[in-house]
């Protein structure tokens, strides 16, 4: 079955030879051209999405560097500056914290957290946890109204103030 098949492979081979001359040839290495370029295009591709997951991390990132640089001092760690301090007060956070902060330390102590980085990072999520929280509603009221201050920018500063809070709450000055 496979000679016979061949064969008429082979047949139809000089067939088209024959009828199509050069043009045949011409259509074979247009395929194979279309075929590198597929390839290659598969690359091009793979590059392109490397680079955009590359773009998307460096954008995280400033975006991170502008909140601690717009509202925070470096002081190892970050603490808010004059323009975070007015944030958190003109955002409702303050009154809100000093309502909510047993229920956020007892939050953050279910969470086991240890360095100053956990506290941080376990204080924006204790905070996203509350956003249902009827106490909450000055906050979320004030980043509506103030689209270039939401939310998770408030949570980002109130979690320095939770942080060094919270570790003095954890290591008392003996």
């Amino acid at each position: 079955m496979n000679d016979k098949l061949s064969t008429i492979e082979k047949i139809g081979g000089w067939i088209s030879t024959l009828l199509l001359g050069t043009t045949k040839e011409i259509i074979v290495r247009t395929d194979e051209k279309v075929s590198h370029l597929a390839k290659s295009m598969d690359e091009v591709k793979k590059c392109i999405d490397d680079f955009r997951t590359s773009i998307a991390t460096h954008g995280a990132n400033i975006t991170a560097l502008q909140v601690h640089t717009k509202y925070g001092v470096s002081h190892s760690p970050t603490v808010p500056n004059d323009k975070g301090k007015k944030l958190l007060e003109d955002s409702g956070f303050n009154s809100f914290y000093s309502q909510m902060k047993p229920q956020i330390f007892s939050l953050m102590d279910s969470l086991n957290l240890r360095t100053l980085y956990d506290f941080e990072q376990g204080a924006e999520r204790v905070l996203e946890q509350l956003k249902d929280n009827p106490a909450m509603d000055l906050l979320k009221q004030h980043a509506v109204n103030t689209p270039d201050e939401p939310l998770e920018l408030i949570f980002r500063i109130a979690s320095w103030v939770i942080r060094d809070d919270y570790s003095a709450h954890k290591n008392p000055p003996a």
